[in-house]
């Protein structure tokens, strides 16, 4: 994907601000640029450079780990397949929790020992030397759709430093509407609407383990039974009709 750099960038922020900031400055400047590096990272999940759809992950005592050797250290888990998602097997789905440690599968009597996730990687920076670091450096790579937000966003701060804080606003709103065309670029690519979690329907529980009817049962799950009207997917997970969704029968 593409990128600029970090000599572009500061280059840009000097040029609006109308400064020639001095050496003692930079690490200011680089201070405020990687605040709004954040704020653009945490304003979606869905940023195409920071996707992973689908990778298969070690499941060690039921848990996914954030971090595995020789992968993206994870973020945020968005969905857990049994199978390679959005394939002709890869519809099921582990229910699961976030702790300290990672996603906790909910699998029922079944033991994964690998579960494809779907998740938002940290936010890191490469440098043309294929290097990383979790934040900016003067060596860094800007992500391309990251860079104008960027640029204005850092400006706004800096005027509000400055005291400038009328001249702040409007700098700052105008960031703001640099980073939502970017959004809105991201939610047209349909990425999101794919990949994104789905509300609980009794429909989609079909196929969901911990949770899962009929594709549980055939897994190891139990039958499904119906009680006051409410039916078991297994595990102890019930719906009725209307797809409400419950860890008991309602009475």
């Amino acid at each position: 994907m593409q990128t600029r750099t970090y000599a572009d960038l500061f280059e840009l922020v000097s040029a609006l601000c109308g400064v020639t900031f001095a050496t003692i400055e930079e690490p200011r400047i680089r201070a405020l640029m990687n605040r709004r590096a954040v704020r653009a990272f945490k304003s979606s999940n869905y940023w195409t450079r920071f996707i992973k759809i689908g990778e298969e992950r070690t499941v060690t005592d039921g848990v996914i780990p954030f971090v595995e050797a020789n992968k993206t250290t994870i973020d945020s888990f968005l969905r857990v397949f049994v199978y390679a998602p959005f394939k002709t097997t890869g519809s099921q789905e582990y229910q699961y929790t976030v702790g300290s440690d990672g996603a906790e599968v909910l699998s029922g009597t079944i033991t994964p020992t690998s579960a494809f996730v779907v998740y938002k990687g940290i936010l890191s920076f490469a440098t043309a030397a294929g290097a990383t670091s979790q934040s900016l450096t003067s060596s860094s790579l800007i992500p391309e759709e990251w860079f104008e937000y960027m640029a204005h966003g850092t400006y706004a701060d800096y005027l509000r430093a400055e005291g400038q804080q009328e001249k702040a606003a409007v700098a700052d709103a105008e960031a703001s509407e640099i980073l939502l065309d970017e959004l809105m670029k991201l939610d047209e690519q349909h990425t999101q609407t794919v990949i994104a979690k789905r509300i609980f329907t009794n429909m989609n529980m079909q196929s969901r383990y911990g949770g899962g009817g009929g594709a549980l049962g055939a897994n190891g799950g139990s039958a499904s039974t119906t009680i006051n009207g409410y039916t078991n997917l297994a595990g102890d997970f019930y719906t009725n009709l209307a797809g409400d969704f419950y860890t008991q029968p309602a009475a």
